[in-house]
């Protein structure tokens, strides 16, 4: 009889197995997640704090780039920039051209960003996530933007840090299986 190999020694399969296949997220689970995170995007928060909250658009923008990038593209990350450009009253288009940035840069690595732990995923995204607050910053100079304050590259890293509850929480939400830990082989 020939021995039969180890499970894959804790290793994460190249194809979706289980319940990530046979229940993929559905459309109106990403909309309603995407519309969630607009409308706590556009809440009228204090002008003392708006420097330090994250852009929770963009944030679930990228987790559903991420993780069903046929459902959540370059359309969506431009028509939602525009939304938020027009909510912010900034120049229009600074923040449609940030969310394709960023969300060309997920879609360009998803699979790469699908094979990480959420830990790792969050490595991974904070450059983009600063990035992101960095080139609104730059182009609002460039474009003559009144008043910057670079404060809000603080945005940024709050974004980074709360990638990893906001993950797991649209991960319960959508019913994706939580990846296991990976484990030190011994």
């Amino acid at each position: 009889m020939i021995p039969r190999p180890s499970a894959m020694n804790g290793a994460r399969p190249l194809l979706p197995q289980g319940a990530e296949l046979a229940a993929p997220p559905s459309r109106a689970k990403v909309a309603a997640s995407l519309f969630a995170a607009l409308c706590l995007t556009m809440l009228p928060w204090a002008d003392g704090l708006r420097w330090l909250l994250p852009d929770l658009t963009l944030m679930v923008l990228l987790y559903w780039c991420i993780h069903a990038p046929r459902l959540a593209g370059l359309g969506i990350a431009f028509v939602l920039g525009m939304v938020t450009d027009v909510t912010h009253g900034l120049l229009l288009g600074l923040d449609a051209l940030a969310y394709c940035g960023a969300a060309f840069v997920a879609l360009s690595l998803q699979k790469r960003l699908e094979g990480f732990d959420t830990p790792r995923q969050t490595l991974q995204l904070a450059p983009l996530l600063l990035g992101k607050e960095a080139l609104v910053l730059i182009l609002g100079l460039a474009f003559g933007r009144g008043e910057v304050d670079w404060r809000y590259l603080a945005a940024g890293l709050m974004a980074a840090l709360l990638w990893w509850p906001l993950a797991m929480l649209l991960d319960h939400v959508s019913g994706r299986p939580a990846l296991p830990d990976h484990t030190v082989m011994e």
